[in-house]
């Protein structure tokens, strides 16, 4: 996270026309500074931003553009915002402009490529764009809330947006009777209905998997009480928990994987990884971002990189249900336990791929600490010795996992988006170097 500079596109309500505010003799769109360090994606920092730049709450439907300064600690984002109450009036500064007012209209010669490009393609909305990024999806979801609270005798106060980005978008959804969270997730190759997947997880193994309070299995949409959520400074007996509890339900997980690929977990199993990896390093697109000697080295240590994939199933763990992002972020409390949230990723494949975050650990002693709280469970099934292998060669095949999926995500969005998810060459280059340790 960083400090942000931001600059907002407000589209006319009704017409093909963005806001323009003058200052110093020119017009801009307006633009706005957030010091504190934040996410881009972070609405709920970045809309109360501009509600103060300019006198009324937006809506943040996406992200066009943005470049990370890393020296300046500071990111540029271009942001495309719509009227959340439509009867707004432009301030005596402001003007709703035209495509055609933007050549004879004193910009800076950077805003106006800017604004004169985005008008050009105003009306433009690719099938990969996302539900939530779409003029109008505010009304859809407002009356869908509106209902399903009178259901729940309740009624709706507000809405706010918590998380907007490519693959997600997070409400906090205020009620007379106390706060509730939505999420919608995107309709991915490699995502499944969260949603869906949610509630059926929830109703097999409760007390890990919170209940939604509702669901719109069609659109994905899903609606939670308000849960404390851990964080990533969590005492390290809660993190061993977190891990411990984890393993729990995934060899319980183990010994049914076919329910779990009927509650709608896809089927990532190592066997598939292998197919998977094949085709990724035979697609050049997906290995963009790798300069060409990185492209090179990475097709040379294919084979490495398949013998690790078939060196650790023949170790014959169990398949399981895996979470794809474990992390404390996406861990809860729940009625006195652990349980876990955002399962986009749910898939059954070799359960270590949910080990990933264990790097993200500086100290030693500590990774071991929560490797050693995770392989608890996991003793009841195998041997020491097999359990070790095991989690040497996970990091070879974990990334690789990752890169397929971050590569498939990259490939789904609309070219605007992509940039936020195109990660898959960070995994390739960790699976390599996990590769070459070997």
């Amino acid at each position: 996270m960083t400090r942000l500079r931001l600059t907002g596109l407000l589209r006319h309500p009704h017409e093909p026309r963005v806001l323009l505010l003058r200052g110093d003799r020119t017009w801009r769109p307006p633009r706005v500074l957030v010091r504190e360090r934040a996410w881009m994606a972070n609405a709920g920092v970045v809309v109360p931003a501009f509600e103060r730049r300019l006198g009324t709450r937006p809506w943040l439907l996406r992200h066009l553009d943005f470049r990370e300064e890393e020296e300046r600690d500071l990111l540029e984002a271009v942001q495309e915002l719509e009227l959340a109450d439509e009867s707004w009036q432009a301030p005596a500064n402001g003007r709703w402009a035209a495509r055609e007012d933007i050549d004879r209209l004193r910009l800076p010669e950077a805003d106006r490529e800017l604004v004169g490009s985005y008008l050009d393609r105003i009306e433009d909305v690719t099938p990969a764009r996302s539900a939530w990024s779409r003029p109008g999806w505010r009304g859809e979801v407002l009356a869908w809330l509106a209902a399903e609270l009178v259901r729940l005798g309740r009624r709706l106060v507000a809405v706010e947006q918590q998380k907007v980005w490519g693959i997600s978008t997070v409400l906090r959804v205020r009620t007379d009777r106390g706060d509730l969270w939505f999420k919608a997730s995107a309709p991915l190759p490699l995502f499944v209905n969260e949603a869906v997947v949610t509630q059926r997880l929830a109703t097999r193994f409760p007390g890990y998997v919170p209940e939604p309070v509702a669901l719109d299995p069609d659109r994905g949409w899903i609606l939670f009480e308000p849960f404390d959520a851990l964080g990533w400074d969590e005492p390290l007996e809660t993190r061993r928990k977190l891990f411990r509890r984890f393993a729990e339900l995934q060899v319980r997980s183990a010994g049914d994987t076919a329910a779990s690929l009927a509650d709608g977990c896809l089927d990532r199993r190592l066997p598939v990884l292998a197919r998977q990896v094949e085709e990724l390093l035979a697609n050049r697109r997906a290995l963009h971002r790798l300069d060409p000697g990185e492209v090179r080295a990475v097709r040379r240590i294919a084979p490495r990189l398949q013998e690790a994939i078939r060196r650790l199933d023949e170790l014959g763990l169990p398949a399981a249900l895996v979470h794809g992002d474990l992390h404390p972020a996406n861990a809860m409390r729940l009625d006195g336990e652990i349980a876990y949230f955002d399962w986009t990723d749910a898939c059954v494949a070799h359960p270590f791929v949910d080990l990933h975050s264990l790097q993200w650990e500086p100290e030693e002693a500590i990774r071991e600490a929560l490797l050693d709280a995770y392989l608890g469970p996991w003793r009841a099934v195998a041997g020491e010795e097999t359990l070790r292998e095991a989690v040497v060669l996970s990091r070879v095949a974990t990334p690789l996992h990752h890169a397929v999926s971050y590569a498939t995500i990259a490939a789904s969005l609309e070219p605007a988006s992509r940039p936020e998810l195109d990660a898959a060459h960070t995994f390739l280059r960790e699976a390599v170097a996990r590769a070459r340790e070997l």
